[in-house]
């Protein structure tokens, strides 16, 4: 084989993989939407309850210390340093994607107890926020010292390398995000296997799949910036 066709194959490979990763990056949220519209339709097999559910996870779990808030704000569910915050829509719909939500919530509560993953997250994503503002000034000035001539190359090296570095810690905290909400699911799964049949469990294991692609659309938007064909992804 030539060295044109093999160039050619490399072009048409690389151009397939970047539609295959910008579909990813524009339309996992859609799609993790899509999920979540069918699975809140869908009620919940036996008498089991969703506040049933909190409580006995609440209480043989963490003691019965547990805080949950309720929110006006859909989609606005979260944990955060003892506290759940869940939206009406969620507490109110007795559905297989409310209490995946929930459990998937819990998950977040048990790592925060178990050890210092979340602490180390927020601890990266606040100073992130900091250095991030510096990001866009490091770059102007690396390439005005750069264009400068010789005798500024050795200071515009520092300010591009400081400006890498930066950009380096945003993919390596999105990629912590994805891992830490990998274990908040795998948690929520073991939560929901004493109380969902096998039909119920499958489901809530492709929606929590499905909400984890929406971290990796984030992480892909951020490398895929510079093609402009994507959303545009916050740094930290």
């Amino acid at each position: 084989m030539s060295t044109t066709w093999i160039i050619i194959i490399a072009v048409i490979a690389f151009g397939v993989l970047l539609c295959f990763l910008l579909a990813i990056a524009n339309f996992a949220y859609d799609r993790f939407l899509q999920r979540y519209q069918e699975l809140d339709k869908v009620p919940l097999q036996g008498d089991l309850s969703i506040y049933d559910f909190i409580n006995y996870i609440n209480h043989n779990e963490f003691d019965g210390k547990l805080q949950f808030i309720q929110i006006s704000q859909l989609a606005g569910d979260a944990y955060s340093k003892g506290k759940l915050f869940l939206s009406t829509n969620t507490l109110n719909k007795n559905s297989l994607a409310s209490i995946t939500i929930i459990a998937h919530e819990l998950g977040h509560a048990k790592q925060d107890k178990e050890g210092g993953k979340l602490k180390r997250l927020h601890f990266l994503k606040a100073f992130g926020k900091i250095i991030g503002v510096f990001l866009p000034l490091l770059l102007i000035a690396g390439v005005v010292m750069l264009i400068l001539g010789e005798d500024y190359f050795n200071i515009s090296f520092i300010l591009l390398g400081c400006a890498a570095g930066i950009f380096v810690l945003s993919l390596f905290t999105k990629l912590l995000t994805i891992s830490i909400e990998k274990d908040a699911s795998k948690k929520a799964i073991k939560m929901l296997e004493e109380y969902l049949s096998e039909g119920e469990l499958k489901k809530a294991k492709r929606f929590l799949k499905d909400a984890r692609l929406t971290y990796w659309a984030d992480f892909l938007r951020l490398i895929l910036g510079w093609t402009a064909l994507s959303k545009k992804s916050k740094l930290f």
